[in-house]
């Protein structure tokens, strides 16, 4: 009797515990775009490499387990957080102007290509680093449990 109390408040306390965390990842989601997938599935792996991390697990692999969380996670971040595209240094304003409340583009203006190359190759490079995560996490993850 008493360890079926006891599993019993073990559960509502994680479930509370889990509430917890994920409350401003859920309140903030919304379904009309895919970056909070992404979001959603970087907290995710968040709280996995952190299980791992500790002293919580049994498996001999854990250390191991949470390098490939984390090479997933720091790549899917990359995405989430625009890391190469923000590193894309431009004065725009040289060539995209607000004229009576239009966007007008001078796509003739030298930078502007410049500018649309590194931007080009930066989103590429975002979208690599989004495929190679979720290729870990196809490849991994059956073997992530403890």
């Amino acid at each position: 009797m008493f360890k079926v109390i006891r599993d019993r408040y073990y559960s509502i306390k994680d479930g509370v515990s889990n509430l917890i965390k994920w409350l401003p990842i859920i309140w903030s989601d919304r379904d009309w775009d895919q970056e909070y997938l992404y979001i959603i599935v970087h907290k995710k792996l968040e709280h996995m490499e952190e299980f791992f991390r500790s002293d919580n697990t049994f498996t001999a692999e854990a250390i191991s387990v949470a390098d490939e969380i984390k090479e997933a996670k720091d790549l899917l971040y990359n995405k989430i957080n625009s890391t190469h595209t923000s590193k894309v240094d431009f004065d725009t304003r040289e060539f995209i102007h607000l004229d009576n409340n239009k966007l007008n583009i001078d796509r003739s203006d030298g930078n502007y290509e410049a500018w649309l190359q590194s931007m080009n190759a930066a989103e590429i490079q975002e979208t690599s680093d989004m495929k190679r995560s979720f290729d870990i996490i196809a490849n991994k993850s059956k073997g992530w449990w403890d």
